[in-house]
């Protein structure tokens, strides 16, 4: 009696599960991957009757779409992928459901991995290696839930031909019709509710949405935000090492790093190791450039440890992220030191002490040029030189000269007298 008792009620919780409806829109990246791993685990965990992936995504990270593929493939309640559009690593994700649905317009495929440059707009076919990697991953996903493994290779390898479906030259991309009847897809629908009735899913549903989290993540951590932050980050800390004391410059580069590893970690990406190699390769860097300049092993060493550091947080976008970064910083330092003397943000960086003269006429400085004389102050980069009985307001080229060193002026534009050290 107790055992049919205990039938009765499993029966009973069963029929009363509910389906889990988990969105996968927009960019595919770490943080969506943490979503997806938490949803499924709910799942489990809850005794869901079953997960429908809601799919409409243009693509993104391939390490973010491996773990999602590998979690799906892991699960150990149904899985449903109703697709309203799933390309590139939303059609790695797809392959991995149990069954497959496709709405009205909807495509799969164009799973080529690329490459972005920092040439806005400028994306390039990933290599052979990169290709041939993922392809094998396709075939793989695609033989664990019996779908053909050629057309999945076909959707990511151009040069992979199926007689009388591929176009030489491109990654395959299936319409809804095509995909059913390629078997892809198990069968084209009219809505979601459709796609539950003929997966056999409860129809009875209950929709999970990414965490605030998780939304906070995926927006610190998108390529460009994160460019921005690092770049504002390093410029802040510079900033604060030229002029020591004011602590806005020091506050806002350690906020903009902050929230940029804060994105890392939210969505698992960052690790202890990450923070200390940024910081770590930054003190190298202004050690090569303040202590011992010139370009030699700490200085290449810095480098190597920042550009590790971005890798293991941004893996296959780090190259997208760090040639952002270093454009923003380049910049950013172009508008300090071109209009350092006369900006009034760059005010800290002039001396006090600096001497104030009306400006001699421009044919007396034009016979200044090659003049040798001694630093008055300390050009910062602006400042006081004497070349003989004359006192003039100088600015070097980005570089910081001493008080008493000997300078030569090396450039003349109306009153703006460019000089450099000259070395002993």
């Amino acid at each position: 009696m107790r055992k049919l008792l205990f039938v009765f009620l499993l029966v009973a919780s069963l029929a009363q599960a509910k389906t889990y409806i988990v969105p996968i829109e927009g960019t595919i990246d770490g943080p969506l991957a943490t979503f997806i791993e938490q949803s499924l685990d709910q799942a489990e965990r809850e005794g869901a009757s079953g997960v429908v992936f809601r799919i409409n995504t243009p693509g993104g990270r391939v390490d973010a779409a491996i773990r999602i593929t590998d979690r799906i493939l892991a699960s150990t309640v149904p899985t449903l992928a109703v697709i309203e559009n799933a390309f590139s690593a939303g059609a790695l994700i797809s392959l991995a459901a149990q069954q497959i649905m496709m709405l009205p317009g909807s495509n799969i495929g164009a799973a080529l991995p690329i490459t972005v440059t920092p040439v806005v707009g400028n994306a390039t076919a990933a290599d052979r290696k990169v290709i041939s990697a993922l392809k094998g991953k396709f075939r793989a996903v695609a033989e664990a839930r019996n779908r053909p493994a050629n057309i999945a290779e076909a959707m990511v390898d151009p040069e992979a031909e199926v007689r009388g479906i591929t176009t030489k030259g491109e990654p395959l991309t299936l319409s809804a019709k095509k995909a059913v009847e390629l078997k892809v897809a198990d069968a084209e629908v009219a809505s979601l509710r459709a796609a539950l009735e003929k997966a056999g899913f409860n129809t009875e549903t209950q929709e999970l949405q990414p965490g605030p989290q998780v939304r906070v993540a995926r927006f610190l951590t998108d390529p460009t935000i994160a460019a921005i932050l690092l770049a504002v980050g390093v410029l802040g800390l510079i900033l604060e090492f030229f002029t020591p004391g004011t602590f806005i410059p020091a506050i806002v580069g350690l906020t903009s790093l902050g929230l940029f590893f804060l994105g890392g970690y939210l969505a698992g990406l960052s690790s202890a190791l990450t923070i200390i190699l940024l910081f770590g390769g930054l003190l190298l860097v202004v050690f090569e450039l303040f202590v011992t300049p010139g370009f030699g092993v700490p200085g290449l060493v810095g480098l190597g440890l920042i550009g590790a550091s971005i890798y293991f947080t941004f893996g296959d976008q780090a190259l997208q992220v760090g040639s952002f970064a270093i454009i923003g910083l380049a910049f950013g330092l172009f508008l300090i030191f071109r209009y350092l003397p006369k900006g009034r943000v760059a005010r800290p960086f002039v001396l006090s002490s600096a001497v104030e003269e009306v400006a001699p006429p421009k044919n007396e400085l034009e016979s200044l040029l090659g003049a040798i004389g001694q630093a008055l102050t300390d050009l910062r980069p602006a400042g006081t030189a004497q070349f003989g009985d004359r006192r003039v307001d100088v600015v070097t080229m980005g570089e910081f000269i001493d008080r008493g060193q000997t300078v030569r002026v090396i450039q003349v534009e109306g009153p703006r007298v460019v000089v450099r050290k000259v070395e002993a």
